[in-house]
Parts: C-alpha cells; sequence; structure tokens
C-alpha cells in the first residue's frame, strides 16, 4: 500500500521505472480484493474509513487522520530500499508521502483492532460478529466457536506483522507510537472519554491517560442495559423458557466469577498475569497489554453481572 502511493506520485513527477518494492501491508492483495476504495470526492463516514467483515462497532466514528503520529522514516530503511527503489535508485519518501502512508497504515491497524475487539466481544456474549446475532442452532453454535477460536489469532498475528511492517521504515518507537494511537482511536470510538476516561477504556489506566488505579473487583458496577439482548436467546415455550433462563443464569454467574479472578490475578501480577504474546507481540508494551487487558475484562465483569441482575429479576416470582 504504502510503496504503490509513493510509486503512483513519483510517476507523476518522473518517468522512472519503479523495480522493486518492498514497504507493502500485510495481506494487501486479499483486503483490495475485499475492500474497494471510496470514490475521491465521497464523505467520510464510518462505511468509507472502517470497512471490515465483522459487524460495526457501536458508535463507531471516523478515525481523526489529521492527528496520526507522523515519524520520519530510518535513513539506513531508505537505502536499504525498504521504501522502494527506481532505476534512479532507493525511494527517499517526502513529506506528503510519509503522511499518505502513515495515514493508511493507521486506517489498516483501526480496522483490525476493531475487528479484534468485536471477535472478543462476541466470545463473551455468544454473538455472531458478522451478523450481530446470536446462532440458533447447536450447530451454527460450534461452528462460530470454530471460527472464532481461529480468527483472534490470526487477526492478533496480522496486527502485529502490521506494526513490524511499519517499524521496519520508521523504528520501533514510531510503531509503539502509531500503536497507542490506534488502541486509543478505537476505544474512543465506543466510550466517550469527556473530563475522564471509562475503566473500561485502556487509557484509564496510563499515565498518558487518567493513570487512574483499577477499580476494586467487587465495586464494579453492573451494566443493566445488557439484559435486555437476553430476550431475543428464549424460546417462546414458557417451559422451556423457564428452562432456558435457569440455564443461563447458572452459565452468567460462572462466567462473571471466572472474570473476577482473571481481573483480580492482573491487578495483583501485572504483566507477569499476561502470556508473552500478549506482553511482546500483541502490544508494543507491558503498559499498554495490562491496561488493555483490565479494561477488557472490566467489560466483561459489567456486562456479566448486567446478564446476571436481567435474568434473576425476570426469574423472581
Amino acid at each position: 500500500m504504502a510503496n504503490n502511493m509513493i510509486k503512483a506520485n513519483r510517476n507523476k513527477k518522473s518517468m522512472s521505472r519503479a523495480i522493486q518494492q518492498e514497504f507493502i501491508w500485510p495481506e494487501e492483495a486479499t483486503r483490495q480484493e475485499t475492500r474497494p476504495e471510496p470514490p475521491p470526492d465521497a464523505p467520510v463516514t464510518v462505511e468509507s474509513v472502517v470497512k471490515h467483515d465483522m459487524a460495526p462497532l457501536a458508535e463507531l466514528q471516523a478515525p481523526p487522520t489529521s492527528d496520526t503520529p507522523i515519524a520520519k522514516p530510518l535513513r539506513e530503511a531508505v537505502e536499504n530500499g525498504i521504501f522502494g527503489t527506481t532505476t534512479d535508485g532507493p525511494i527517499d519518501p517526502d513529506e506528503d508521502e510519509v503522511r499518505a502512508m502513515t495515514e493508511e497504515h493507521g486506517r489498516e491497524l483501526i480496522v483490525l483492532l476493531a475487528d479484534i475487539q468485536a471477535v472478543q466481544d462476541a466470545v463473551r456474549t455468544g454473538d455472531d460478529p458478522r451478523t450481530g446475532k446470536a446462532p440458533r442452532t447447536p450447530e451454527a453454535e460450534a461452528k462460530l466457536r470454530e471460527f472464532l477460536e481461529g480468527e483472534e489469532p490470526r487477526l492478533k498475528s496480522a496486527y502485529a506483522a502490521a506494526l513490524d511492517a511499519y517499524a521496519r521504515g520508521f523504528g520501533n518507537d514510531a510503531a509503539s507510537t502509531l500503536d497507542a494511537w490506534t488502541r486509543k482511536v478505537v476505544a474512543d470510538c465506543t466510550i466517550e472519554p469527556s473530563n475522564r476516561y471509562d475503566p473500561g477504556h485502556p487509557w484509564h489506566y496510563l499515565p498518558e491517560g487518567d493513570n487512574a488505579a483499577p477499580i476494586p473487583v467487587e465495586q464494579i458496577e453492573a451494566d443493566i442495559d445488557v439484559g435486555r439482548y437476553i430476550e431475543r436467546e428464549l424460546p417462546k415455550n414458557p417451559k422451556k423458557r423457564s428452562e432456558k433462563l435457569q440455564s443461563l443464569l447458572t452459565q452468567e454467574r460462572e462466567r462473571v466469577e471466572q472474570d473476577k479472578r482473571r481481573y483480580q490475578e492482573i491487578v495483583e501480577r501485572g504483566a507477569e498475569a499476561l502470556s508473552r504474546y500478549d506482553r511482546e507481540i500483541a502490544h508494543t508494551s507491558d503498559a499498554m497489554a495490562v491496561a488493555t487487558a483490565l479494561s477488557l475484562k472490566f467489560n466483561h465483569i459489567r456486562y456479566g453481572l448486567g446478564r446476571v441482575a436481567w435474568l434473576q429479576r425476570t426469574l423472581a416470582p
């Protein structure tokens, strides 16, 4: 992508023939086939900027590309032809080309991270992230579980590869900065920060954000509104409905207790409670890995408590 943009711009300025292009985005060909570019004069919308296979995140806003952090290319990267070469030698991208490729990388990272979040939410809720609906049969549930088990590591691997590609051209510090910006943008899409960040937002815990301590696990309040979505999972037959309610209540209580234990483990042990993959590959720092894990688990607990509260109220005589 980035080198293609450079090539297009350079072809307008000279007749040099591009003979090598190395700075490419992972899975570029696949994404270009499934996501056609909008017309140049098309308005900036969620649909035109964030296009992916998952159901769109609630309240998703177009990313503010004007705020994308811009770094200078590494001199050795230019000399080694990372940005491509022509018959005149290695391409040294100018300021406009650097901004264009960085903004494109930022958009791709946002797409991948939004998909990762959609898959993680689907693992918790049981809804298919591609449709936003729960499977209706055991066979469909099994297929969805199989899909989610493979999709999350695939997406995380693609995200890590994309950051690595950027780091080769701009350095590890620049990649860390772009990673932090991407995570903030995706988090801001679903949680309005106002004057402070919600505990379900990674920046609630980071020094650059609120630098706040995790809320004690027993003080996390239920999100009562999520309970209304359970209704669609229930059969109409009164007896089967009652049995389903009891089964769901047992499952949700168990999940909440598991989430609470995991949350507390992260609070007490910090980065040591996380896998090497989360610390070194999926995130660019221990601080970001811990903040993301805490915010995710906080949301799981809040969501689960809301479902438990709704089920208990519905089952009450």
